[in-house]
């Protein structure tokens, strides 16, 4: 028989994958060189209170939300792209 105490639910591996991801977002928007993220969302053209929730992990990102973090971080002509090149991240 297996106990339950040691096994996690799947809700429970979200919360901690959107905890995960929200650390992640942080540590690039950091290494960009944006101590707020209130700035970067601002420059970046983001939703300020909704980014911030993606950081803290404690809300779902909408596909298109992922969509567009997704292409500022890749764009070329992107200025947090470049800082972090310049940086050599």
């Amino acid at each position: 028989m297996v106990s339950k105490k040691n096994t996690k639910t799947s809700d429970e591996d979200f919360d901690e994958s959107l905890l995960e991801i929200g650390n992640r977002l942080r540590s690039y928007r950091q290494k960009a060189g944006y101590t707020s993220y209130e700035q970067f969302a601002f420059d970046e053209g983001i939703g300020r209170a909704l980014y911030g929730k993606y950081e803290k992990g404690t809300e779902d990102m909408r596909s298109t939300s992922l969509f567009k973090i997704l292409q500022i971080s890749m764009s070329p002509g992107n200025s947090s792209l470049r800082k972090l090149k310049s940086k050599n991240i």
